[in-house]
């Protein structure tokens, strides 16, 4: 069976990818790449400091709701039926101030599909709130309840259930993830010139030289790829 040019340099790339991916196998990867990395102290706190929202846990709130539905026709809202609504969401309101557990009277009186979980909505992080709602969150301590609010379905009673505060993460807390996090990227970059380093040591006899200029752009292809692969400084 004859074999063209092209054919053979592409089984001569594909053998020699394999020949490297065995050299490459995982006890050799620790002799050669992992057991000389060390990630020091300094390139740790620079980690830290440069990417600060790693290590930022966001504001988020737990709400309930209750909806309480305004019937609508093709004619619109009807006035009398909107201020029966709204009085309805008022006593429900009344009866959670006198203790009245939310979930049961979610499940008793809302149109929200969060009934059937007591009318637990979240967490919920605070910035990816509505300003209108933030402002409103701001108002509130845990615990408290709104008064009826309109919305285009109907009345809605909000509860503020919990809220958390940003918090950073102390240097000292993340330091392992850090030494993890640096250590993958070095691990990849040391990894990367370790198979040049072997591919150099290749002898490999060619043909022609249009057949080796083919080989070469097939090896930066495959180097730019792993290279993208790798994490990215932020």
């Amino acid at each position: 069976m004859k074999i063209s040019e092209a054919t053979f340099g592409v089984m001569v790339y594909s053998n020699e990818a394999k020949h490297l991916e065995t050299l490459a196998a995982p006890k050799v990867q620790r002799a050669e790449v992992t057991e000389k990395i060390s990630v020091t102290e300094e390139e740790a706190k620079a980690y830290y400091a440069e990417r600060p929202k790693e290590f930022t846990s966001p504001s988020e709130v737990t709400l309930r709701e209750i909806l309480v539905e305004v019937p609508a026709t093709d004619k619109g809202i009807n006035v009398a039926q909107d201020d029966e609504v709204k009085a309805r969401t008022e006593a429900i309101r009344a009866r959670l101030k006198a203790g009245e557990p939310f979930p049961r009277l979610a499940a008793d009186f809302s149109a929200a599909p969060s009934r059937t979980n007591g009318g637990l909505i979240g967490p919920i992080r605070y910035d990816e709130l509505a300003p209108e709602f933030q402002k409103l969150i701001d108002t509130m301590a845990v615990g408290d309840v709104t008064e009826p609010i309109r919305t285009t379905r109907g009345y809605q009673l909000l509860k503020l259930e919990a809220r958390s505060e940003s918090r950073v993460r102390s240097f000292a807390d993340a330091r392992a993830d850090i030494g993890e996090r640096v250590g993958e990227r070095k691990r990849r970059g040391e990894l990367l010139k370790y198979l040049d380093r072997l591919r150099t040591q290749a002898t490999i006899t060619w043909r022609n030289d249009e057949l080796k200029r083919a080989y070469d752009q097939a090896l930066a292809k495959r180097h730019d790829a792993q290279q993208a692969s790798a994490p990215v400084a932020q």
